[in-house]
C-alpha cells in the first residue's frame, strides 16, 4: 500500500533525479487516471464479493461475486494479490474489488493478452490494492459509472476533503489521489483547502501513502496547491522517524520533501538534514548529502565520517557512504 512515490515514478527517473539534485528541467504532470475512473477502465473488472479464503500464497478467493463492470457474471473468482491485500482480507467480509485479467503483450504494448497467472488485483494510485470494504457509502461512490456531473463539481471536492478525515487509510489514499489526478478538483482548491492539505501532510496519524500523494501534488502543481509548502517539507525532515531499515514506509514522503526544498531554494537547519545521512535507505542518505552540500559544503565530509563511525549503520548505507566519500576525496584532490 505504501508505494514510495506513486506519481513521481511516472515522471521518469531521470527527470525526478534532475529535479531533486538541482538541475533545471521542465517537469510535466504525469498522466494518471483518477482512482474512481481506474475502476471503470476498459481493461478492469469491477465487482462486489465476499472474501472466502486464501487457496495459495498471494491468492485470494472471493465468492458471491456481483460483477458491476468489465467482465462476465460468475459465482466466484480467485485473484493474485500482494502482501498488503493478503493481510487486509478478512474472511466473510464483503468487499468492492477490481482486477485485471489481461496485460500488455510482451511483443507490443498495444495488444492485450491474458495474464498467465490469472486475474491480478488492480494496483493503481489511490487503490493499492483495489480492495475496499463494501460499506454503503463506498458502494455509492465506486459502483456508479464516473460522470462529470457527479465527480467534477464542488460536491466531490467537499467529499474528497472530508474523505481525508476518514478512519480508513485506504479511503484517505483514494481521496488524496482524487485530489491529485482529477484536474477539475485541483482547479477548485482555495486557500482553505490548501491550508487543510498542508496540515494533513504533517499528521502522522494519517496514512503515509495519502500524505505522500498530497505532498507530491504540492510539488508538481505549485500554482494550484499553493506556494507555502517549504515549511511543511522542513518540518517533515525534522520530525519524521528515521529508520535503519532499507525500506521505509515514509520514503516517498521524504523524497518529495527534499524535492520541495530544492525547488524553492529553502535553507533548513543542518541538523535536520544530517539525521538522514545515517538512515537505512541509501537514496535518502544521498538526498540529504546533496541538500547539505548546497547549504554548507564543508559539513558534508565530516557528517559522512560521523555516520561511518556508527557500528549500527546499515550495510547498504555504509556501502553508499564509502563510495560517496571516495568520490568527494577525488574531487577535492582534483581541485587542489
Amino acid at each position: 500500500m505504501n508505494s514510495p512515490s506513486a506519481f513521481l515514478c511516472r515522471l521518469g527517473l531521470s527527470k525526478v533525479a534532475a529535479l531533486l539534485f538541482g538541475l533545471s528541467v521542465a517537469v510535466a504532470a504525469p498522466v494518471v487516471q483518477p482512482p474512481i475512473n481506474a475502476l471503470w477502465d476498459r481493461d478492469t473488472v469491477l465487482a462486489e464479493a465476499t472474501f472466502a479464503d486464501q487457496p495459495e500464497p498471494n491468492a485470494l478467493r472471493f465468492i458471491d461475486v456481483r460483477v458491476v463492470h468489465g467482465g462476465e457474471a460468475r459465482s466466484e473468482v480467485t485473484v493474485r494479490a500482494d502482501d498488503d491485500a493478503v493481510r487486509m482480507a478478512k474472511p466473510g467480509t464483503r468487499y468492492v474489488l477490481a482486477w485485471q485479467e489481461t496485460q500488455g503483450s510482451p511483443s507490443t504494448k498495444k495488444r492485450r493478452v491474458m495474464r498467465p497467472d490469472g486475474p491480478q488485483l488492480l494496483m493503481s494510485p489511490g487503490l493499492s490494492p483495489a480492495l475496499l470494504e463494501a460499506r454503503p457509502e463506498t458502494r455509492e461512490l465506486l459502483l456508479q459509472p464516473p460522470s462529470a456531473e457527479r465527480l467534477d463539481g464542488p460536491a466531490h471536492l467537499r467529499r474528497s476533503m472530508a474523505g481525508l478525515r476518514s478512519d480508513d487509510p485506504q479511503m484517505q489514499s483514494l481521496f488524496a489521489a482524487e485530489l491529485f489526478a482529477r484536474s477539475s478538483l485541483r482547479q477548485q482548491l482555495g486557500s482553505a483547502e490548501q491550508r487543510r492539505l498542508r496540515a494533513f501532510a504533517l499528521r502522522r496519524d494519517r496514512a503515509v501513502a495519502a500524505r505522500s500523494l498530497v505532498l507530491e501534488a504540492a510539488l508538481i502543481f505549485p500554482t494550484l496547491y499553493g506556494n507555502d509548502w517549504s515549511p511543511v517539507a522542513a518540518r517533515l525532515l525534522a520530525r519524521e522517524p528515521v529508520s535503519s531499515a532499507p525500506a521505509q514506509a515514509n520514503e516517498g514522503l521524504l523524497w518529495t520533501a527534499f524535492g520541495i526544498l530544492q525547488r524553492d531554494g529553502t535553507r533548513v537547519p543542518i541538523r535536520h538534514l544530517a539525521r538522514w545521512v545515517a538512515c537505512g535507505n541509501g537514496a535518502l542518505s544521498e538526498l540529504a548529502l546533496h541538500a547539505i552540500r548546497r547549504q554548507a559544503p564543508t559539513r558534508e565530509l565530516p557528517l559522512i565520517e560521523e555516520a561511518l563511525a556508527a557500528p549500527t549503520l546499515a550495510a547498504g548505507t555504509r556501502e553508499f557512504l564509502l563510495e560517496h566519500r571516495r568520490r568527494l576525496l577525488m574531487m577535492s584532490e582534483r581541485r587542489d
